[in-house]
């Protein structure tokens, strides 16, 4: 008896018109040909802190001590650091994704000074200050990187959307909607 002819397969290994299928959204999936949805348009630029703004601002961070013995390496400039902070907020990218070719240090370094600062508690005012002189800095989302419950709250190195609850692809085929 010869073998029975499969149907074809789609890119999971379910067949086309599997149940399973059904439910998945088509867009970013990884898909061929199917584009992936964007957070939000970048900027046009990166934005830059003036030598005004930066003269307004140098004063209110935290002075850095460094240890005498085993001093370790030269910290990055604070100015490079907060462009760095803004590159991340104004793409709306995660910390780690701050390309290393701007010269700005890493994402690592960036976010770990903006602790430091939201612990110093100096970054609601920088950051008003900010929203304020730079030319695009309404456009900024400063609400991602805001402490709202005082120091101890630690910023989140990627952005999250908020997501609402929905019921499984298998609970959805079968009609299952979420009790809560």
């Amino acid at each position: 008896m010869p073998p029975r002819p499969r149907a074809p397969r789609g890119p999971a290994g379910l067949a086309p018109g599997s149940p399973s299928g059904i439910g998945a959204p088509a867009l970013g999936t990884g898909l061929p040909k199917v584009p992936r949805p964007r957070r939000s348009l970048p900027p046009g630029r990166d934005p830059e802190i003036t030598d005004e703004l930066w003269a307004r601002i140098e004063p209110i961070l935290p002075v850095r001590v460094r240890r005498r013995r085993y001093p370790g390496r030269m910290p990055l400039d604070d100015r490079a650091v907060l462009t760095g902070i803004l590159v991340v907020l104004a793409r709306g990218i995660g910390f780690e994704r701050l390309p290393k070719e701007l010269g700005l240090g890493s994402g690592m370094t960036c976010w770990r000074r903006l602790r430091d600062w939201q612990q110093a508690e100096v970054w609601p005012g920088i950051a008003q200050l900010l929203a304020e002189q730079l030319p695009d800095g309404k456009q900024i989302d400063f609400r991602r990187v805001a402490t709202a419950a005082g120091p101890d709250t630690t910023v989140t190195r990627r952005p999250t959307p908020p997501r609402a609850k929905q019921p499984s692809a298998v609970a959805a085929e079968f009609g299952m909607t979420l009790l809560r």
